[in-house]
């Protein structure tokens, strides 16, 4: 299943709360009850560790039409789950070290039909103090996504709302503009490309993450660009609403020029669903955008680290994070593989395969790689391709496709002590 949102608010210093899974999906009949279990660790083992006292608490979320999440009884909706969720414990402590599940009820009323959802918020049940003084209460939530199996389900959606904004330019000399500052200057240049905009709407009964992508052409019919949309939360629930924006830095010719917009989900039986507009380039603009384009000399993607590098002893299971930075004033896709060079595929694993990023942001995905307790000791290799699909025009000569290589290799040597553990922030499993 897809994983909705994290959110570790801050980082505890004397003790480490580690949250797995961090969002699950739980299927259930109409008028039954089915069980799920959520797993917290005090991974703190210092000697200047403290128990960790902690309380649980199921709460409502909504998510704006820009993908922020916002907590409590106010952003209650008509698909809540709240109500059907009960734990056996809510307040207990626990002990350095110490691993324990708690396992949670939920019935679902003879009437539900479709998706629901609640978040059930981990709270460390005492305030710290900042380096200001300031109490800050640490915690990180856990999404419940319940599925009552009713029927089977079509996804439907629907574009409600688009619109295309034209680069704006300041053909006055000013003087004091030259000498702006260099983020002011950045600034001025986001704003001198083409931007896309699509709000699309679930108008069904069950989730759907949907991609989105813009192909624009001259002439009638003559495709000339490109353009992934992007959006913080590509997953959207019943009832939700959610902006994708496509962002394009190259500047056009005067002309007449038609968008398709596109939008597909991950079921392989539903249709696309599209939308058509039009816009219009002046000579006058056509000149001062290209006057102004300064073309990007650096790679759209920055990858770190270039290469992962493990020693494992057999029997262990380790994440590893590599992180993928759009260098671009463009959207872009990325597609993420492995291929194995003799090794064994079913040994390593990428939580996420494919994802957009906006201009100028980052993202971390996970690889996962999981050593079989009867593992020969040896070198191990597999090679993990990021391939991204970047905003712009598009020729016979030159598309659009920029391809990265991370080497991975995995010495197992059965003498190695490694100790299993969850991240405290991520609730990544690692080796140390």
């Amino acid at each position: 299943m897809i994983a909705l949102f994290l959110f570790i608010l801050q980082e505890a210093a004397l003790a480490g709360l580690a949250v797995s899974p961090l969002q699950q999906w739980v299927e259930v009949k109409p008028g039954k009850k089915a069980t799920f279990s959520i797993t917290l660790t005090n991974n703190k083992r210092t000697a200047q560790t403290l128990s960790c006292p902690v309380k649980m608490d199921v709460l409502d979320f909504m998510t704006s039409e820009r993908g922020k999440i916002s907590f409590g009884e106010e952003y209650k909706h008509p698909r809540s789950a709240v109500d059907w969720i009960k734990f056996e414990d809510k307040q207990f402590v626990l002990a350095p070290g110490e691993s324990k599940e708690f396992k949670a009820t939920v019935t679902a009323p003879m009437d539900a039909d479709g998706d629901y959802w609640a978040a059930v918020m981990i709270s460390l049940d005492e305030s710290k103090e900042d380096e200001k003084g300031i109490q800050v209460k640490l915690r990180t939530a856990s999404g419940v996504f319940i599925h009552v199996t009713r029927r089977k389900y079509t996804e439907r959606r629907s574009i409600i709302d688009a619109n295309i904004v034209i680069p704006e330019f300041d053909t006055v000399d000013n003087p004091a503009e030259k000498n702006a500052a260099e983020q002011t200057a950045e600034n001025l240049k986001q704003n001198q490309v083409l931007k896309i905009e699509a709000k699309l709407k679930n108008d069904g009964l069950v989730a759907f993450l949907a991609r989105g992508k813009a192909y624009l052409y001259s002439d009638g019919k003559r495709r000339i660009a490109t353009i992934p949309l992007h959006s913080n939360r590509r997953q959207v629930l019943p009832g939700d609403s959610r902006w994708f924006t496509g962002v394009m830095a190259q500047p056009l010719p005067a002309g007449q020029y038609r968008l398709r917009m596109f939008f597909a989900s991950d079921s392989k039986y539903e249709r696309q669903i599209t939308k058509d507009m039009e816009f219009t380039i002046s000579e006058d603009l056509a000149s001062v955008w290209a006057k102004n384009f300064v073309a990007e000399d650096t790679q759209t993607l920055k990858i770190e680290p270039q290469q992962i590098e493990l020693k494992l002893n057999p029997g262990r299971l380790t994440a590893m994070n590599f992180q993928v930075a759009n260098q671009s004033l463009g959207t872009i896709v990325a597609n993420c593989r492995i291929e194995s060079n003799g090794s064994n595929n079913n040994w390593i694993e990428l939580k996420t395969t494919d994802f957009t990023l906006a201009p100028n942001s980052c993202r971390s995905t996970t690889c996962l790689v999981k050593i079989p307790s009867d593992a020969k000791p040896g070198p191990y290799n597999w090679t993990i391709y990021v391939e991204a699909e970047k905003s712009g025009l598009t020729t016979q000569e030159k598309n659009n496709i920029e391809q990265h290589k991370i080497p991975v290799c995995v010495v197992v040597d059965e003498n190695l002590h490694n100790v299993t553990v969850e991240d405290e922030n991520t609730g990544d499993i690692t080796s140390e």
